[in-house]
């Protein structure tokens, strides 16, 4: 029988807090982000509160882990949807369509993300903290725009900004229209097309005046 290997105190560690997360997020996602207490994350992943707390310093901090590392995630998915489908401009929409269609469904994920962020909002501290995540998944925004656009869109026109903002602020948008029921997943998917088509088409047949 081959001899077990004996983890390192970083490999220990890393697999600690990955289970952490793993059960978090199990949770968080089935009983909702207030419903979901640091005790119920320990027990679940076979921990102590302790080894929470050695990860993490509050269940807002784990919450943010496990939707940073969910958003993120999703954007790697995004992109290698898009390189896929290939260089038609129809196809990626299409791509995104499809991955939209499934991402904005969840609606645990979409209550999960509601519930947090109403309960750190009046913390600056936490806030400033979420602002960081935003920036993140910005910066992942940007370069699935700037891997798509045409090339005859200068990289350096500032309304690209403007664009990733704007998708940034009507996706979550959608996302909570569909899961109040006010519209379904179809018109949810080609609202967001519509509006990324829209500002490909000002980027490109209106270049920036300066």
């Amino acid at each position: 029988m081959a001899a077990r290997k004996v983890l390192t105190r970083a490999e220990s560690q890393a697999q600690t807090r990955q289970a952490l997360l793993d059960s978090a997020e199990q949770m968080f996602y089935a009983n909702g982000y207030h419903a979901t207490s640091i005790a119920a994350v320990a027990a679940e992943a076979g921990r102590t509160i302790g080894a929470v707390y050695s990860n993490f310093d509050s269940k807002e901090a784990l919450c943010l882990e496990v939707l940073k590392n969910r958003l993120l995630s999703e954007m790697t998915e995004l992109l290698e949807l898009l390189v896929t489908a290939g260089a038609s401009l129809d196809a990626r929409f299409d791509a995104l369509s499809s991955w939209w269609s499934r991402l904005s469904t969840e609606k645990s994920l979409v209550i999960v993300i509601a519930e947090y962020l109403t309960s750190t909002s009046r913390d600056e501290g936490r806030a400033a903290k979420n602002r960081e995540v935003v920036q993140r998944v910005k910066e992942a925004v940007r370069e699935l725009f700037d891997d798509t656009l045409p090339e005859t869109v200068s990289r350096a026109d500032p309304r690209i900004d403007d664009a990733v903002d704007a998708l940034i602020a009507t996706g979550p948008g959608l996302a909570i229209a569909q899961s109040m029921g006010v519209i379904d997943e179809q018109s949810g998917a080609k609202l967001m097309v519509a509006t990324l088509r829209m500002w490909f088409e000002r980027l490109s047949n209106h270049p920036d005046s300066g």
